[in-house]
Protein backbone atom coordinates (compact mmCIF):
# COMPACT_ATOMS: atom_id res chain seq x y z
CA UNK A 1 0.00 0.00 0.00
CA UNK A 2 1.05 3.63 -0.92
CA UNK A 3 0.18 6.93 1.31
CA UNK A 4 0.83 10.38 0.62
CA UNK A 5 0.14 12.01 3.92
CA UNK A 6 -0.06 15.59 4.51
CA UNK A 7 -0.56 18.22 7.16
CA UNK A 8 -0.70 21.68 7.31
CA UNK A 9 1.76 23.21 10.73
CA UNK A 10 2.21 25.71 12.22
CA UNK A 11 4.55 24.26 15.16
CA UNK A 12 7.85 22.52 13.61
CA UNK A 13 8.50 21.17 17.27
CA UNK A 14 5.35 19.62 18.00
CA UNK A 15 5.14 18.15 14.14
CA UNK A 16 8.55 16.57 14.84
CA UNK A 17 7.47 15.15 18.10
CA UNK A 18 4.34 13.53 17.02
CA UNK A 19 3.37 12.84 13.51
CA UNK A 20 6.84 12.96 11.99
CA UNK A 21 8.20 10.49 14.66
CA UNK A 22 5.80 8.39 14.14
CA UNK A 23 6.13 7.96 10.36
CA UNK A 24 9.75 7.35 10.80
CA UNK A 25 9.35 4.43 13.34
CA UNK A 26 6.51 3.09 11.20
CA UNK A 27 8.08 3.31 7.84
CA UNK A 28 10.75 0.59 8.12
CA UNK A 29 8.66 -2.17 9.35
CA UNK A 30 4.98 -1.51 8.05
CA UNK A 31 5.80 -2.29 4.31
CA UNK A 32 3.47 0.77 3.54
CA UNK A 33 5.68 3.27 1.67
CA UNK A 34 4.92 6.89 2.71
CA UNK A 35 5.05 10.31 0.88
CA UNK A 36 5.22 12.84 3.46
CA UNK A 37 4.20 16.23 2.97
CA UNK A 38 4.30 18.90 5.73
CA UNK A 39 3.14 22.22 4.59
CA UNK A 40 4.47 24.81 5.89
CA UNK A 41 2.38 27.76 7.46
CA UNK A 42 4.36 29.32 10.32
CA UNK A 43 4.36 32.26 8.45
CA UNK A 44 0.80 32.19 7.96
CA UNK A 45 1.33 31.87 3.72
CA UNK A 46 -1.99 29.85 3.90
CA UNK A 47 -5.21 31.73 4.67
CA UNK A 48 -7.12 28.69 4.91
CA UNK A 49 -6.00 24.76 6.03
CA UNK A 50 -8.19 24.00 2.74
CA UNK A 51 -5.96 26.28 0.69
CA UNK A 52 -2.66 24.57 2.50
CA UNK A 53 -3.96 20.85 1.80
CA UNK A 54 -5.42 21.58 -1.32
CA UNK A 55 -1.78 22.39 -2.28
CA UNK A 56 -0.56 19.05 -0.91
CA UNK A 57 -2.95 17.20 -3.18
CA UNK A 58 -1.12 18.50 -6.31
CA UNK A 59 1.84 17.67 -4.79
CA UNK A 60 0.94 14.08 -4.44
CA UNK A 61 2.48 11.11 -5.79
CA UNK A 62 -0.21 8.40 -4.15
CA UNK A 63 -3.33 7.33 -4.49
CA UNK A 64 -4.72 7.93 -1.31
CA UNK A 65 -4.42 11.28 0.51
CA UNK A 66 -3.81 11.22 4.34
CA UNK A 67 -4.95 14.60 5.88
CA UNK A 68 -3.36 14.58 10.04
CA UNK A 69 -3.19 16.84 12.35
CA UNK A 70 0.83 17.99 13.33
CA UNK A 71 0.28 16.91 16.83
CA UNK A 72 -1.23 13.16 15.44
CA UNK A 73 0.78 9.93 16.31
CA UNK A 74 0.53 7.18 14.12
CA UNK A 75 0.69 4.03 15.90
CA UNK A 76 0.30 1.52 13.23
CA UNK A 77 0.76 2.58 9.37
CA UNK A 78 -0.66 -1.27 8.31
CA UNK A 79 -3.91 -0.07 10.38
CA UNK A 80 -4.07 3.12 8.48
CA UNK A 81 -3.13 1.60 5.28
CA UNK A 82 -5.82 -0.82 6.14
CA UNK A 83 -8.81 1.87 6.41
CA UNK A 84 -7.51 3.37 3.22
CA UNK A 85 -8.07 0.52 1.67
CA UNK A 86 -11.80 0.67 1.65
CA UNK A 87 -11.91 3.37 -0.73
CA UNK A 88 -11.13 1.16 -3.48
CA UNK A 89 -14.84 0.73 -2.99
CA UNK A 90 -15.76 4.22 -4.75
CA UNK A 91 -19.29 4.17 -2.88
CA UNK A 92 -16.77 5.77 -0.18
CA UNK A 93 -16.02 9.61 -1.14
CA UNK A 94 -14.23 10.32 2.20
CA UNK A 95 -13.10 8.35 5.38
CA UNK A 96 -11.82 9.63 8.49
CA UNK A 97 -10.31 8.03 12.39
CA UNK A 98 -13.56 9.84 14.13
CA UNK A 99 -16.76 10.56 12.92
CA UNK A 100 -20.45 11.08 14.36
CA UNK A 101 -23.29 9.44 13.02
CA UNK A 102 -26.44 11.54 12.48
CA UNK A 103 -28.13 10.28 15.78
CA UNK A 104 -24.33 11.70 17.87
CA UNK A 105 -22.92 8.18 17.98
CA UNK A 106 -18.99 8.90 18.09
CA UNK A 107 -17.37 6.60 16.16
CA UNK A 108 -13.68 5.31 15.74
CA UNK A 109 -11.66 4.19 18.85
CA UNK A 110 -8.69 6.80 19.18
CA UNK A 111 -6.92 8.26 22.46
CA UNK A 112 -7.99 11.57 22.08
CA UNK A 113 -4.94 13.67 24.40
CA UNK A 114 -5.24 10.90 27.53
CA UNK A 115 -8.80 9.26 27.07
CA UNK A 116 -10.36 6.28 25.06
CA UNK A 117 -12.83 7.70 22.49
CA UNK A 118 -15.27 6.40 19.81
CA UNK A 119 -16.36 3.27 19.39
CA UNK A 120 -14.79 0.47 17.42
CA UNK A 121 -14.92 0.48 13.87
CA UNK A 122 -12.58 -2.18 12.47
CA UNK A 123 -14.71 -1.62 9.36
CA UNK A 124 -16.19 1.73 7.76
CA UNK A 125 -19.37 3.47 9.62
CA UNK A 126 -21.52 5.23 7.62
CA UNK A 127 -21.37 8.98 9.52
CA UNK A 128 -22.81 12.35 9.20
CA UNK A 129 -19.79 13.85 9.74
CA UNK A 130 -15.93 13.30 10.33
CA UNK A 131 -13.23 15.22 12.33
CA UNK A 132 -10.27 16.76 10.93
CA UNK A 133 -8.06 14.92 13.06
CA UNK A 134 -7.50 13.03 10.37
CA UNK A 135 -9.20 12.08 7.36
CA UNK A 136 -8.60 10.76 4.03
CA UNK A 137 -9.44 10.42 0.25
CA UNK A 138 -8.28 9.46 -3.26
CA UNK A 139 -6.58 11.74 -4.68
CA UNK A 140 -8.40 11.71 -7.94
CA UNK A 141 -11.30 12.67 -5.94
CA UNK A 142 -9.69 15.38 -3.94
CA UNK A 143 -8.79 16.84 -7.68
CA UNK A 144 -12.34 16.81 -9.03
CA UNK A 145 -13.59 18.13 -5.46
CA UNK A 146 -11.02 19.78 -3.67
CA UNK A 147 -11.39 20.66 0.26
CA UNK A 148 -13.56 24.17 0.51
CA UNK A 149 -11.13 27.12 1.01
CA UNK A 150 -13.99 29.29 2.04
CA UNK A 151 -13.26 31.76 4.90
CA UNK A 152 -15.59 30.79 7.09
CA UNK A 153 -13.97 27.34 7.27
CA UNK A 154 -10.59 28.91 7.72
CA UNK A 155 -9.46 26.36 10.48
CA UNK A 156 -12.87 24.49 10.87
CA UNK A 157 -15.29 21.91 9.93
CA UNK A 158 -13.68 21.51 6.69
CA UNK A 159 -13.77 17.90 6.89
CA UNK A 160 -17.37 18.29 8.29
CA UNK A 161 -18.37 20.05 4.94
CA UNK A 162 -16.26 17.87 3.37
CA UNK A 163 -18.22 14.36 4.14
CA UNK A 164 -21.57 16.16 3.95
CA UNK A 165 -20.78 17.64 0.09
CA UNK A 166 -19.52 13.67 -0.35
CA UNK A 167 -23.23 12.27 1.11
CA UNK A 168 -24.86 15.17 -1.19
CA UNK A 169 -23.00 14.27 -4.07
CA UNK A 170 -24.54 10.49 -3.24
CA UNK A 171 -21.16 9.02 -2.18
CA UNK A 172 -20.77 7.99 1.89
CA UNK A 173 -18.44 9.46 4.73
CA UNK A 174 -16.97 6.79 6.72
CA UNK A 175 -15.10 6.43 10.25
CA UNK A 176 -12.61 3.89 10.68
CA UNK A 177 -10.01 2.43 13.20
CA UNK A 178 -6.78 3.67 12.30
CA UNK A 179 -4.80 3.79 15.78
CA UNK A 180 -3.68 7.21 16.53
CA UNK A 181 -3.18 9.22 19.23
CA UNK A 182 -4.43 13.16 19.32
CA UNK A 183 -2.05 14.71 21.47
CA UNK A 184 -3.52 18.03 21.51
CA UNK A 185 -2.10 20.72 23.88
CA UNK A 186 -4.63 23.48 23.14
CA UNK A 187 -8.21 24.08 22.02
CA UNK A 188 -8.71 26.85 19.32
CA UNK A 189 -12.43 27.50 19.42
CA UNK A 190 -12.05 30.76 17.37
CA UNK A 191 -14.63 31.47 14.91
CA UNK A 192 -15.70 27.63 15.33
CA UNK A 193 -19.41 29.14 15.71
CA UNK A 194 -18.79 30.70 12.81
CA UNK A 195 -17.56 27.81 10.48
CA UNK A 196 -20.72 25.62 12.28
CA UNK A 197 -22.96 28.27 11.06
CA UNK A 198 -21.96 28.34 7.61
CA UNK A 199 -22.34 24.30 7.29
CA UNK A 200 -25.36 24.65 8.26
CA UNK A 201 -26.58 27.02 5.26
CA UNK A 202 -24.66 24.64 3.11
CA UNK A 203 -26.77 21.77 4.08
CA UNK A 204 -29.87 22.35 5.43
CA UNK A 205 -31.09 19.58 4.69
CA UNK A 206 -28.63 17.76 7.55
CA UNK A 207 -29.76 19.96 10.13
CA UNK A 208 -29.28 19.15 12.87
CA UNK A 209 -25.57 18.06 11.51
CA UNK A 210 -23.69 16.09 14.51
CA UNK A 211 -19.68 17.04 14.89
CA UNK A 212 -17.36 16.19 17.58
CA UNK A 213 -17.30 19.67 18.49
CA UNK A 214 -21.12 20.29 18.61
CA UNK A 215 -24.70 20.36 17.28
CA UNK A 216 -25.47 22.63 14.40
CA UNK A 217 -29.30 23.30 15.01
CA UNK A 218 -31.22 25.71 13.00
CA UNK A 219 -30.58 29.33 13.77
CA UNK A 220 -33.51 30.16 16.00
CA UNK A 221 -32.71 30.60 19.25
CA UNK A 222 -35.04 28.12 21.75
CA UNK A 223 -35.82 29.17 25.05
CA UNK A 224 -32.80 26.85 26.48
CA UNK A 225 -31.04 30.01 25.06
CA UNK A 226 -31.66 32.83 27.10
CA UNK A 227 -29.36 34.39 29.26
CA UNK A 228 -30.48 33.46 32.59
CA UNK A 229 -31.05 29.81 32.03
CA UNK A 230 -27.41 29.64 30.19
CA UNK A 231 -25.42 30.26 32.82
CA UNK A 232 -26.98 27.69 35.04
CA UNK A 233 -26.97 25.05 32.26
CA UNK A 234 -23.49 23.03 34.29
CA UNK A 235 -25.90 22.45 37.25
CA UNK A 236 -28.06 19.43 35.09
CA UNK A 237 -24.88 17.74 34.23
CA UNK A 238 -23.28 18.35 37.74
CA UNK A 239 -26.39 16.65 39.57
CA UNK A 240 -25.42 14.19 37.40
CA UNK A 241 -22.23 13.33 37.58
CA UNK A 242 -22.75 13.50 41.32
CA UNK A 243 -24.88 10.34 41.31
CA UNK A 244 -22.53 8.88 39.35
CA UNK A 245 -19.82 10.30 42.04
CA UNK A 246 -21.41 8.71 44.90
CA UNK A 247 -21.63 5.69 43.36
CA UNK A 248 -18.22 5.93 43.07
CA UNK A 249 -17.64 6.61 46.69
CA UNK A 250 -19.73 4.08 48.43
CA UNK A 251 -16.93 1.81 46.37
CA UNK A 252 -13.86 3.11 46.97
CA UNK A 253 -13.70 5.47 49.97
CA UNK A 254 -11.77 8.84 48.20
CA UNK A 255 -11.84 12.25 47.31
CA UNK A 256 -14.03 12.64 44.03
CA UNK A 257 -13.96 14.75 41.50
CA UNK A 258 -15.86 16.10 38.36
CA UNK A 259 -13.66 16.68 35.59
CA UNK A 260 -12.82 15.84 32.13
CA UNK A 261 -9.46 14.83 32.48
CA UNK A 262 -8.68 14.86 28.69
CA UNK A 263 -8.96 18.90 29.08
CA UNK A 264 -7.71 18.96 32.67
CA UNK A 265 -4.76 16.58 32.55
CA UNK A 266 -2.08 19.25 33.08
CA UNK A 267 -2.98 20.57 36.21
CA UNK A 268 -1.29 17.54 37.24
CA UNK A 269 2.12 18.50 38.61
CA UNK A 270 4.35 15.51 36.62
CA UNK A 271 7.44 16.71 35.27
CA UNK A 272 10.63 16.04 32.95
CA UNK A 273 12.06 13.96 36.42
CA UNK A 274 8.76 12.84 37.07
CA UNK A 275 6.45 11.62 34.23
CA UNK A 276 2.87 10.65 34.13
CA UNK A 277 2.11 7.39 34.06
CA UNK A 278 -0.83 6.87 31.70
CA UNK A 279 -2.91 3.17 32.08
CA UNK A 280 -6.14 3.54 29.79
CA UNK A 281 -8.40 0.85 29.93
CA UNK A 282 -9.37 -0.39 26.86
CA UNK A 283 -12.37 -3.14 27.23
CA UNK A 284 -12.87 -3.33 23.88
CA UNK A 285 -9.22 -4.23 22.84
CA UNK A 286 -9.69 -2.33 19.76
CA UNK A 287 -7.24 0.26 20.33
CA UNK A 288 -5.08 -1.86 22.59
CA UNK A 289 -4.43 -4.35 20.41
CA UNK A 290 -3.04 -2.55 17.95
CA UNK A 291 -1.46 0.48 19.93
CA UNK A 292 -1.11 -0.69 23.50
CA UNK A 293 2.34 -0.88 23.90
CA UNK A 294 4.28 2.31 25.76
CA UNK A 295 4.81 5.18 24.28
CA UNK A 296 6.32 8.80 25.70
CA UNK A 297 4.36 11.62 24.03
CA UNK A 298 5.82 15.46 25.52
CA UNK A 299 3.09 18.23 26.66
CA UNK A 300 4.94 21.05 26.94
CA UNK A 301 8.50 19.19 27.50
CA UNK A 302 6.60 17.20 30.36
CA UNK A 303 6.51 12.98 29.32
CA UNK A 304 3.35 10.85 29.28
CA UNK A 305 4.01 7.57 29.22
CA UNK A 306 1.19 6.15 27.43
CA UNK A 307 0.18 2.48 27.67
CA UNK A 308 -3.72 0.84 26.96
CA UNK A 309 -4.56 -2.47 28.06
CA UNK A 310 -7.43 -4.49 28.89
CA UNK A 311 -8.97 -4.48 32.38
CA UNK A 312 -7.76 -7.99 33.31
CA UNK A 313 -3.70 -6.50 32.91
CA UNK A 314 -4.56 -3.81 34.39
CA UNK A 315 -2.66 -5.37 37.74
CA UNK A 316 0.39 -6.35 36.33
CA UNK A 317 0.52 -2.40 34.46
CA UNK A 318 0.01 -1.10 37.59
CA UNK A 319 2.59 -3.05 39.74
CA UNK A 320 5.27 -1.67 37.56
CA UNK A 321 4.78 1.70 38.38
CA UNK A 322 6.28 3.08 41.88
CA UNK A 323 3.91 4.07 44.46
CA UNK A 324 5.11 7.39 44.45
CA UNK A 325 4.99 8.07 40.83
CA UNK A 326 2.19 9.90 39.34
CA UNK A 327 -0.34 7.50 37.38
CA UNK A 328 -3.43 7.94 36.00
CA UNK A 329 -6.03 5.12 34.86
CA UNK A 330 -8.92 6.13 32.21
CA UNK A 331 -11.69 4.54 30.63
CA UNK A 332 -13.12 2.75 34.28
CA UNK A 333 -16.73 1.87 35.07
CA UNK A 334 -18.08 2.08 38.44
CA UNK A 335 -18.50 -2.06 38.23
CA UNK A 336 -15.05 -1.90 37.23
CA UNK A 337 -14.42 -0.53 40.76
CA UNK A 338 -14.63 -3.42 42.80
CA UNK A 339 -11.65 -5.08 40.82
CA UNK A 340 -9.59 -2.46 41.64
CA UNK A 341 -10.06 -2.59 45.46
CA UNK A 342 -6.95 -4.46 45.62
CA UNK A 343 -4.38 -1.08 45.03
CA UNK A 344 -6.50 1.73 47.51
CA UNK A 345 -4.02 -0.11 50.64
CA UNK A 346 -1.35 0.67 47.95
CA UNK A 347 -0.96 4.45 47.11
CA UNK A 348 -3.38 7.78 47.67
CA UNK A 349 -5.89 7.72 44.86
CA UNK A 350 -8.20 10.58 43.50
CA UNK A 351 -11.05 9.37 41.65
CA UNK A 352 -12.71 11.53 38.80
CA UNK A 353 -15.76 11.07 36.98
CA UNK A 354 -16.82 12.33 33.36
CA UNK A 355 -19.51 11.61 31.07
CA UNK A 356 -19.71 7.39 32.43
CA UNK A 357 -16.62 6.70 32.94
CA UNK A 358 -14.48 6.65 35.55
CA UNK A 359 -10.40 7.71 35.90
CA UNK A 360 -8.07 7.76 39.37
CA UNK A 361 -4.97 9.60 39.84
CA UNK A 362 -2.35 8.00 41.96
CA UNK A 363 0.71 10.47 43.09
CA UNK A 364 1.17 13.69 45.29
CA UNK A 365 -2.63 15.36 43.75
CA UNK A 366 -4.15 12.46 45.14
CA UNK A 367 -3.18 13.91 48.70
CA UNK A 368 -3.30 17.51 47.76
CA UNK A 369 -5.19 17.92 44.59
CA UNK A 370 -5.19 20.91 42.50
CA UNK A 371 -7.10 24.34 43.33
CA UNK A 372 -9.03 24.37 39.99
CA UNK A 373 -10.41 20.95 41.39
CA UNK A 374 -11.99 22.83 44.14
CA UNK A 375 -14.43 25.12 42.29
CA UNK A 376 -18.35 24.65 42.76
CA UNK A 377 -18.69 22.47 39.47
CA UNK A 378 -16.13 19.86 40.36
CA UNK A 379 -17.32 19.19 43.79
CA UNK A 380 -20.20 16.49 44.08
CA UNK A 381 -23.01 17.28 45.64
CA UNK A 382 -22.94 16.41 49.69
CA UNK A 383 -19.14 16.09 49.18
CA UNK A 384 -17.56 19.15 49.80
CA UNK A 385 -14.07 20.01 49.49
CA UNK A 386 -12.48 17.08 51.95
CA UNK A 387 -11.98 13.42 51.38
CA UNK A 388 -15.13 13.17 53.43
Amino acid sequence: MRLTIACVYNDAEVRRHCLDRSIAAGAGVSGVEVQYLPIDNTAEQFASAGAALNHAVTLAEHDVVVFAHQDVYLHDLQQLAAGAGALDDHTWGVLGACGVTATGEVVGRLRDRVILIGTPAPEPVAVQTLDEVLFMARRADLLAQPLSEDPSLAWHAYAVEYALRMRAAGRRAGAVDTAITHNSLTANLARLDAAHRHVGKLFPAEVPIRTTCGTVRRSERGWRDLPGLHKHRWRRTWLRQSASAARVRAVIDCRVVIADIADEVDLVGYSAANPLYLVNVDPTGAFAHVAGEKVVLDRRGRPVVMSSVALTDLADTLSAVGNLDHVLVTGLKVADLDAFRSHVDVRAWLAGVQWDEVWLLGGPEAVEPPAAWGRRETVPMGMGSGRR
